[in-house]
């Protein structure tokens, strides 16, 4: 069949970057996260991923790009995350450069002071002060299962979602984040877009034989997102559930001889229209005298991996370099492979049209799901209340 989701002229909302009809939604729309973007604005009435909690230390400010948005976070000496706008609105250096004394974040420039709500409490050079009448934008943020999330919308943020089996006590978490210079809506496409598995992975681990075993696949929407099956004639079974707007849950294959079946939670979070970054935490069972080796053999495979993956991605799709060449050993070969596949296709709105087959299905429901929730958005409708409950949405897996 042909694309249900056209590359068509954009669509907004009064105010925003977009103009058009609630019904003129199409690629564009969705493509663009920036502040004021119709997907943009969608984006932001959730919690997301911005930064992993281990990479920002106590008494530690940096800058932060995400959604097309510039910003600051920095962790005081409680432990607290904070996040507060991208410059200090005196000369306008970035607060990332800054110190944090307690709560607090000084400019490094002429020592202007910040509190986590983003209001000016001392500027040394004033006599008297204005501090009353300077503020910066600030965030809520949360530390939650390795990751800090922000919440970027306006107005209260709602409840930060949990995912309760990976707050378990024998729950091993390890992250397999990465960034990938395409948009994020690509990445969001391949999570249930089983049919690539034997082609774009051939030779891994739980590929199969297409022709002889290819799966029939069917999508259904949930009250998370869309629950995806893929069932095969031998038996084999995987069931995906991908949460609106932009999570994945799935159960992997091992990657070590003596590990079992792990459990992914993905986000794709744009950092611009053409790159995002895929948070993911892993979570294996800890088994006493096993998980320790396991990860050490884990790090030491990471350290191996030292070439450039973007450059080397960027060279293959140009013919610089050929990909039967590449050492295994040296990236990793799923997420070359997915680099290929994703920034081969380039931007969703400049693709010519597609021709999509009944293993599309998941592919197809999520670009209603999301062509439905922008166009209530758009007309100012109740937006549906996507909820994560690991009764009705499982993730299980027999490759």
């Amino acid at each position: 069949m042909a694309s249900s989701f056209p590359a068509i002229r954009s669509a907004g909302q009064p105010g925003t970057q977009e103009a058009g009809s609630a019904d003129d939604i199409g690629f564009t729309s969705v493509e663009k996260t920036g502040p004021g973007t119709l997907a943009g604005t969608y984006l932001r009435t959730f919690w997301q991923p911005v930064l992993h909690s281990h990479e920002l230390k106590i008494n530690q400010a940096r800058s932060l790009r995400i959604l097309g948005q510039n910003l600051t976070i920095y962790r005081g000496a409680s432990g607290q995350v904070h996040i507060v706008g991208a410059r200090c609105p005196h000369r306008a250096v970035p607060l990332g450069l800054g110190r944090v004394e307690g709560e607090e974040l000084r400019c490094f420039y002429h020592g202007w002071k910040y509190n986590g709500a983003g209001q000016c409490t001392d500027q040394p050079a004033e006599r008297p002060n204005f501090c009353a009448k300077i503020k910066t934008e600030s965030h809520p943020a949360r530390d939650y299962i390795g990751l800090i999330f922000a919440y970027l919308g306006d107005g209260e943020p709602p409840e930060l979602p949990r995912y309760v089996s990976f707050e378990a006590e024998d729950a091993v978490l390890t992250y397999d984040s990465y960034e990938r210079a395409c948009n994020y809506f690509n990445n969001l496409e391949n999570l249930a877009d089983f049919s690539h598995i034997p082609y774009a992975h051939a030779g891994m681990m739980g590929t199969w034989d297409e022709h002889a075993d290819g799966p029939t696949i069917t999508a259904t929407e949930s009250v998370w997102g869309v629950s995806a099956r893929a069932v095969r004639p031998s038996g084999k079974e995987i069931l995906t559930q991908f949460g609106m707007p932009n999570i994945g849950h799935v159960q992997a294959l091992p990657d070590d001889p003596l590990v079992s079946y792990r459990e992914f939670l993905s986000w794709w979070v744009p950092v611009d229209d053409d790159r995002h970054i895929q948070f993911t935490v892993v979570k294996s069972k800890r088994v006493p005298g096993v998980t320790e080796g396991y990860l050490e053999r884990r790090a030491a495979r990471w350290a191996k991996r030292d070439v450039d993956r973007e450059q080397l991605a960027r060279d293959i799709l140009a013919g610089r370099k050929r990909y039967d060449e590449v050492d295994p050993e040296r990236v990793n070969l799923v997420f070359l492979q997915d680099d290929l596949s994703q920034m081969g296709v380039g931007m969703p709105s400049e693709r010519p049209q597609e021709h999509l087959g009944r293993a599309d299905a998941a592919v197809v429901l999520q670009r209603r799901l999301w062509i439905r929730e922008l166009k209530k958005l758009r007309r100012g409708e109740p937006l549906k209340e996507w909820r994560y409950d690991p009764e009705l949405v499982p993730a299980r897996a027999i490759y």
